[in-house]
């Protein structure tokens, strides 16, 4: 593994990369380095044989997670490929996947984003006959998102 890429930082860089015990907080403006900074921390635990599998690294973007995770791969090799990194989304499916049979789901489960869920109402309310004036895809979604925000179960409802 290369080393060199230390020399790239600066010493407040240096110093968050080299703080292997624990959190660290980075806090710095646009542009200043912070996915760097991020991306050589995580190589460096790695380099310092942390298990990949003990690391976990959310982004709010697929791009920044693939860019992060090239950038680490090209420093630490292939041990990046067994890092938990990945959008807040796509790690936590990813960990609901493995446990869903303890929560009483299938692994093929699917994720409906808003657009899916108002398209599947909107078939729901047309199959069961009801009137889409009353029954607006919108106002439904919000009522169920509501329910479930206060731990309303079906059971609850149907008695």
């Amino acid at each position: 593994m290369k080393s060199n890429y230390l020399e790239q930082l600066n010493e407040a860089q240096r110093e968050a990369v080299l703080q292997s015990e624990g959190p660290v907080m980075i806090i710095a403006g646009a542009g200043s380095g912070k996915t760097r900074v991020l991306t050589y921390r995580i190589a460096h635990l790695l380099e310092k044989g942390i298990d990949a599998f003990h690391i976990l690294s959310l982004t709010f973007t697929n791009k920044a997670a693939r860019e992060m995770r090239d950038r680490i791969e090209r420093i630490a090799g292939n041990e990046a490929k067994n890092l938990w990194m990945g959008t807040f989304h796509a790690v936590f499916a990813k960990v609901l996947r493995i446990e869903s049979e303890k929560l009483g789901f299938p692994s093929n489960f699917t994720i409906y984003d808003t657009d899916d869920s108002k398209s599947l109402l909107k078939d729901i309310i047309r199959e069961q006959g009801l009137d889409d004036k009353i029954y607006k895809p919108d106002v439904v979604l919000n009522r169920i998102s509501a329910a479930k925000n206060n731990f309303v179960f079906l059971e609850r409802v149907s008695g």
